[in-house]
């Protein structure tokens, strides 16, 4: 009727001369011979109901897709709604498709880089592990939110994170670390101060016997 044409293919329009929408995943181009060149279908990952097509995506994928998505939901971004938005990382037991896949970053922020995001996404090949945060440099814990061993004062204002607890080896017990809040460190018999610095009260020789220092 009226000369429209009956369209497939996923194509559109009076002659079928441009493909559906969300059909923009490759040019629409017409059948030749046994070929119908259909329109593909966009890949959004179940994130979005709205494509363009870009010539220059296309031809950098080599002819497989070009497909673009529009206005990616639930914390998604990439020509497919494919990626996490900055900010967020992929569950590693969801797959990308999923609505709940993108969780966001939960770094500690005293412990944390300035201006750092936490990793998106696990990849054995890159070392990346997801939701681990960008630690400063005294700083551990995959939301750096703990000192190092024998660092203490985890401290936003501090650009490394933790203050050196600097324990007298002399005075401080064998493979024991100081107190992460407070610096202090584990003395031996007869030893004191905060590093374990300084013989008790009526002992001397810090570090001349077994036990640290020795009575006068």
């Amino acid at each position: 009727v009226h000369g429209r044409c009956i369209c497939h293919h996923n194509t559109e329009g009076l002659s079928c001369e441009r493909c559906k929408d969300f059909y923009n995943d490759a040019p629409w181009r017409p059948a030749e011979g046994t070929q119908d060149n259909a329109c593909k279908r966009c890949n959004c990952n179940s994130h979005s109901s709205r494509c363009h097509f870009d010539m220059a995506v296309y031809r950098a994928s080599g002819g497989v897709s070009g497909g673009v998505c529009e206005d990616c939901q639930h914390n998604t971004t990439g020509q497919h709604c494919d990626r996490c938005k900055p900010s967020f990382y992929q569950d590693p037991l969801k797959a990308i498709s999923d609505p709940q896949a993108c969780l966001p970053c939960n770094c500690a922020p005293e412990g944390t880089l300035p201006e750092g995001v936490c990793e998106s996404r696990t990849d054995p090949a890159l070392g990346t592990v997801a939701g681990r945060c960008p630690c400063k440099d005294n700083v551990e814990g995959a939301r750096c939110d703990r000192c190092q061993a024998n660092y203490y004062g985890l401290s936003s204002s501090d650009p490394l994170g933790c203050q050196p607890c600097n324990c007298d080896p002399l005075g401080t017990l064998p493979f024991s670390i100081c107190d992460p809040a407070t610096g202090e460190c584990l003395c031996q018999r007869f030893t004191t101060g905060k590093r374990c610095e300084k013989c008790l009260v009526r002992y001397w020789g810090l570090g001349n016997s077994l036990y640290g220092c020795s009575p006068c």
